[in-house]
């Protein structure tokens, strides 16, 4: 009972009350040449699914040239309950601003955490392989929605949760493997050190 007045009566009080004209928003609000239409029009398709079954308009702004300030402006045009995820590579920046009812409905630095164990978005940017700002915000947007949906307890058909668990394995098997072999490496390399050293001793000794 606990749980259904706060998840799924207040998902279903927002979802009734929402301003109908936010239905026709994107997600991504803003995008300078950054994302691919393939990622944005997945992200806008979970952000729709999101507003639609919980009121929270889930948006997006990522600039190339354009200050992480002006485009975290953009925060103040959305309807509430709101959270925008904004990142700016000329400022070198990528934060979780919003309504401070949104905010608390899931762990922000969870998200942002630059530990690949935990964060989605920090540990693909840097990974520096492959389009990594494409790949990151959509994990990060995708962790976000998934977290809101679980707050609420929905469903989200939309939800790339597999998709985004699979690249942060496969980033982790990597971070760990280079790891592996980089102690090996080193060891391998002492030993066979030390044994030319111990060869050249005897020869001294005995030669």
């Amino acid at each position: 009972m606990k749980n259904f007045f706060q998840g799924g009566f207040l998902a279903i009080f927002l979802s009734l009350f929402a301003p109908l004209s936010c239905f026709a928003l994107d997600a991504v609000i803003y995008n300078e040449n950054v994302l691919s239409q393939k990622v944005s029009d997945e992200i806008n398709l979970i952000g729709k699914e999101l507003y639609e079954k919980t009121g929270i308009f889930l948006a997006l702004a990522v600039g190339n040239e354009s200050s992480f300030e002006s485009l975290a402006q953009k925060q103040k045009e959305l309807p509430e309950p709101n959270i925008l995820l904004v990142l700016s590579k000329n400022s070198h920046k990528v934060d979780i601003i919003g309504s401070s009812e949104a905010l608390s409905f899931f762990d922000k630095e969870a998200v942002l955490s630059p530990y690949a164990g935990t964060g989605t978005i920090l540990p693909i940017l840097a990974s520096k392989k492959g389009d990594i700002y494409n790949a990151a915000l959509l994990n990060g947007y995708g962790d976000i929605a998934d977290r809101l949906a679980k707050y609420f307890n929905i469903k989200l058909e939309s939800s790339i949760g597999n998709a985004n668990r699979d690249t942060l394995n496969i980033l982790r098997i990597l971070l760990y493997g280079f790891i592996c072999f980089a102690l090996l490496y080193y060891t391998q390399r002492r030993m066979k050190k030390r044994y030319q050293n111990q060869v050249t001793k005897r020869r001294r000794r005995f030669g």
